[in-house]
């Protein structure tokens, strides 16, 4: 996985939660480690940082959610499914006052393609 564009993204003037994220390529890098523990945590990671607590959309949820979205299907299904559930959650709260202004329109990129990585199979219409 290339993962192209990550280190071209201009992590020290996007934040997150605690500022600058410019730990956000670290995490990502870290979903494919393969060590179930490291994923686990970076998944955690991305929570705290570009979720924390909710009521807001950072301009690093918008940054990284290609890179997320790209990722997913390299996953095991239970990180894959707290993955999709961050990306969800993030979602939830693109109506809130403080929203990336480039959110939505990356929303609308990701979302046909988050299907596609769904945790379990898709039930037969």
């Amino acid at each position: 996985m290339s993962l192209e564009g990550l280190d071209d993204v201009a992590w020290h003037s996007v934040d997150h939660a605690y500022g600058p994220a410019l730990d956000t390529p670290g995490h990502v890098r870290a979903l494919l480690s393969g060590d179930p523990e490291v994923v686990s945590r970076a998944i955690t990671d991305l929570d705290r940082t570009i979720h924390e607590e909710g009521g807001f959309v950072c301009g690093a949820a918008t940054a990284v959610l290609p890179f997320l979205v790209e990722v997913l299907p390299s996953l095991a299904p239970a990180p894959r499914a707290r993955l999709l559930d961050l990306l969800h959650r993030i979602a939830e709260w693109g109506d809130a006052e403080q929203v990336d202004a480039g959110w939505h329109a990356a929303w609308d990129r990701a979302r046909p393609l988050l299907g596609r990585s769904s945790p379990r199979p898709e039930s037969p219409a």
